[in-house]
This record gives structure tokens, sequence and C-alpha cells, in this order.
């Protein structure tokens, strides 16, 4: 009798979020190729709809309390933790197509072909969220930096947008080299690339004493370097700033965040579930990258007199807090308590960070369809000719800079108690110190706005979807901030599986 054959475990229950936003993909370029050109606008709404029902189902797996459990053959895994990660890709999506809708057509681009490339970069973002092997987590990044490598560039009479989607792509391509050599060391060590048979593999190592051999750490330290130029990390930013200026303004927006938590969820799957049992080999070099990122971000920041730039160097100076949460994972702590924490607070900044960047990206737009560009002097007495789109922007530099009653504070506050109840205050008294001096920039913002005479007459035109994107947002931060414990309670249920102990149950099935 012939052996029996195992086959594969398929089961599309647990993508339904991912072929949503694949079959939105494709009706969008069936659209664009289709509808007349005085109709594409419909394009936007079927956008929304698409991004709605794949955050419906997401929500529909939070309540299910079967998870977390695999498939196709233990490559894809349906837990709280990736959840929250596409939750976080799908509303920077819908947020983006809010902002994008009328800059876009007045730009003269392609609607439909932005939005198309757009869902595309969500979709690999939501497959490295959904991943449990390097080879998933390694398409999802492809899919996700390839569309936004298209993005950057799409306006593409823009000298600008040339240079930054050139230079994004190149360094891009190069980031990835490094990022796949340090995968295929991890597999020369552990011989799979299942990340809970590695993180077994890699348990074995530590209790062997052979975990600071030479493979294992320079396996950490290329994937480190890999995942540190998608997270724009310091010193692996240096597409960054000229990415985002050339960019057209909400692709900015949209790069700010969603390639941030592509990165960020790699981070979390590889590092603390893969690499988690050997943490003591790199939570000190994320605490450096961390310290290097914030304090240069910020930094710059400070004597940049374009806007759009200084949000560029702000949103480096935001990986740095992030990392601040990456390097206080110690599994030690409490039976582990730490660790979860760490992830939470991650998972927590990360979802506020959305509304509040988006947002502030969001009234650089507004700004430049009223006539006005990304350069600080507009600003000057925006309050006294277009005072909701001034308010928007005071809540949300205020949250930015984490200044209470918004969720950026709490966000803050949630990343450097982590790290001190890991032992790391002084980490924490640098982010403290790096918060500080940020709000000088935000600040200089609303002085501008409120306290400085208009140099230009401009005059606020229409702009139902933009402004509707500006109360949305700036909302959110004010709303999240009072509801904040209950969503800091959904991120502590998020346990990285490494640390619930299911990880080596998952391994086997």
């Amino acid at each position: 009798m012939p052996p029996a054959i195992s086959l594969p475990t398929i089961d599309f229950n647990t993508i339904v979020p991912e072929i949503i936003v694949t079959i939105l993909a494709i009706v969008l370029v069936l659209g664009d190729l289709f509808l007349p050109k005085d109709r594409k606008s419909v394009l936007t709404w079927v956008s929304a709809v698409g991004y709605f029902l794949a955050l419906a189902a997401c929500f529909l797996y939070f309540v299910n309390p079967d998870m977390p459990f695999t498939s196709f053959s233990g490559m894809i895994v349906l837990d709280k933790l990736g959840l929250w990660f596409r939750v976080l890709a799908l509303l920077s999506a819908l947020i983006g197509v809010v902002f994008a809708a009328n800059y876009i057509e007045e730009k003269g681009m392609p609607l439909g072909d932005f939005y198309a490339v757009l869902a595309l970069a969500t979709l690999g973002i939501m497959v490295v969220a959904a991943s449990q092997d390097l080879t998933g987590v390694f398409v999802g990044i492809e899919l996700s930096s390839i569309a936004t490598y298209i993005m950057t560039g799409f306006a593409r009479n823009n000298r600008l947008s040339n240079e930054g989607a050139l230079k994004y792509f190149l360094l891009g391509t190069f980031a990835t080299a490094i990022l796949v050599y340090g995968m295929a060391w991890l597999y020369g060590m552990t011989g799979t690339t299942n990340i809970p048979l590695i993180a077994t593999q890699v348990r074995g190592l530590v209790a062997s004493g052979a975990a600071g051999q030479g493979g294992l750490l320079l396996a950490t330290l290329l994937i480190v370097a890999g995942l540190g130029f998608k997270v724009a990390a310091v010193p692996f930013h240096m597409w960054t700033p000229d990415a985002y200026q050339g960019a057209p303004t909400p692709v900015t927006a949209i790069m700010s965040v969603g390639p941030k938590a592509a990165g960020f969820a790699a981070i979390v799957r590889i590092m603390i579930e893969g690499l988690g049992p050997a943490w003591q080999q790199w939570v000190p070099v994320i605490a450096i990258l961390s310290v290097l990122t914030m304090t240069l971000g910020n930094v710059i920041a400070l004597v940049q007199r374009s806007v759009k730039r200084m949000l560029a160097y702000s949103s480096i100076a935001h990986t740095g807090y992030i990392l601040v949460a990456v390097a206080s994972y110690d599994p030690t702590k409490v039976a582990g308590i730490n660790g979860n924490q760490a992830v939470a607070s991650i998972l927590f900044y990360l979802f506020a960070y959305v509304f509040m960047n988006m947002g502030a990206f969001g009234l650089v737009i507004w700004m430049e369809r009223n006539g006005g560009t990304e350069y600080l002097n507009d600003y000057r007495g925006l309050s006294s000719w277009a005072p909701l789109p001034a308010a928007t922007m005071l809540v949300l530099m205020l949250s930015l800079a984490g200044i209470p009653p918004t969720i950026g504070f709490l966000g803050k506050y949630y990343v450097f108690l982590a790290a001190i109840n890991s032992n790391l205050v002084w980490l924490a008294v640098i982010g403290v110190l790096n918060s500080a001096l940020a709000t000088f920039y935000y600040l200089r913002i609303i002085w501008y706005m409120y306290f400085e005479s208009p140099e230009t007459t401009l005059v606020a035109r229409p702009a139902t979807l933009v402004n509707s994107g500006l109360v949305f947002t700036a909302l959110a931060t004010v709303v999240l901030f009072i509801l904040g414990g209950i969503f800091l309670g959904m991120t502590q249920l998020s346990t990285p599986l490494v640390i619930s102990g299911i990880l080596p149950a998952l391994a086997g099935r």
C-alpha cells in the first residue's frame, strides 16, 4: 500500500480580509478601464466600501474565541496580533482615500491606477501581519514596498517626485538584499523558515550556550538592518526626507504610516516571536537605534521650514519612540508580562499614530489645494481665514507632541512605562527629553497659525472630503484619549505567541 500523502491545510476563512482587498484591487483596475472619465470618482466610494468590509471582517475575527489557528501548512496564522496590524493597514488606506480623492483628480493623475496600487500596498502589509513564515513576511514586505515605490513617483511630471521615487527604490532594493541575506543566515542556523520552529531552534541554541555564535548574531544584525530601513530608523533613514517631500502629499501621508506598520509587524513576528528566546542579543541594538532615531529626527526637524519635510523628520523621531517599546521586550520580567506590555505599547502607539500623523499631512494637502504651499510662512494667520482647519491642526500638533488630552500622550506614556518596567529608565528619560524637544517645532506651527499675521490673502475652497478627514482625525485623537483604557486592554489581549506559550504548540500543527 502506498504511503499516505499529507495534504497542506488550506483554509480561506483565515484570509477573508486579504481576499476582500484583492477583489477590490481587481475591481478598481476594471473600473478604471471601463468607466467613462467623468464617472471615475465613483471609485473613491468603491475603495471606501472595500476597506470598510475588510475592517468588518477583522472585527468578526477579533471576537472569535477559537483563535489562534493556522492554515496553508502553517504559513498563515490568524491571531489578534496580526489582526491589529491588518486594522492599521486598512485604516491608513481608508483615511488615505479620503485625503487623496480630490487631490489626485486635480493634479491630473489617474485616479483608478492610484487606488489600485494603494490596495496592493495595503494587501502587502496585511500579508506581513498574517504570515508565520519568513517567505510570507518577505513577499508581503516586497508587495507593499513595490507598490509604494510606484506611488512615490506617481507625479510623473514632477522632478522631485521622480527623484524621491528613484532614491527610495535604489535604497529599498539594497535593504531588501540585506534582509534576504539575514533570513538566509537564519535559515542556515535553524534549518527552517517557519517562525514557530525558528523560535524552538533558537531556544535550543540559547539553552546550549551557543546563541552567541557568529551565525545567529550576524543573521540578527542583518535582519535588524533590513527592517530598520522599512521603518526609517537611523542610520537607515536616508530615503525618508526626499521621498516624503517629493511624493504627492496624499502618498506621503500613507507612506508615513503603512510601510511603517509593515516594518513593525515584521519586527514583532521575526524579532520577538522568532528570535524572542535570544532577546538579550538584539535588545541592546534596538535600544541604541531608538536613541539615534528619535534624537536625530527631532534635532533636524527643528530647523526645517517645509512643514512636509518637518513631518518627515518627525516621522523618523516617532519611529524612535516605537523602538523604545521594542527594546523594552523582556520575557523574564513578571513571568513574561513585560514582553506583552512592550508589544501592547507598540500596537497602541501605532494605532494613535495613524490618526494624528495622517491628519497632520491632511492639513498640508488642504493647504496645497487652497493655493498655499508646504512652507511654514503660508501657515501665518491660518486661523483668521480658515478657523476649522487651523483648529484641527492645533489638536493634531498637540497629539504629536504628546500633550493631554490627546491619544499621543497616552501612546508615549505607555511606551516609556514599558521601558521603565524593563529597567531601561535611562532610555525612558532620553525619550522624555526628546519628546520635550519635539514640542518646540510642533508649537511653532501653532504659533504661526494663531499669533502671526497672514502674508498672503487666501480664500478657503469647499473641500468636503478633506475637511471631513481633518475633523475625523482630530476628533479621534481626543475621543481615543478618553477611551484609551479600552483600546489598551484590547492590545494587551494581542499577546505574541512566543509569550503566551502557544507558539510551540502551533509549530507542530
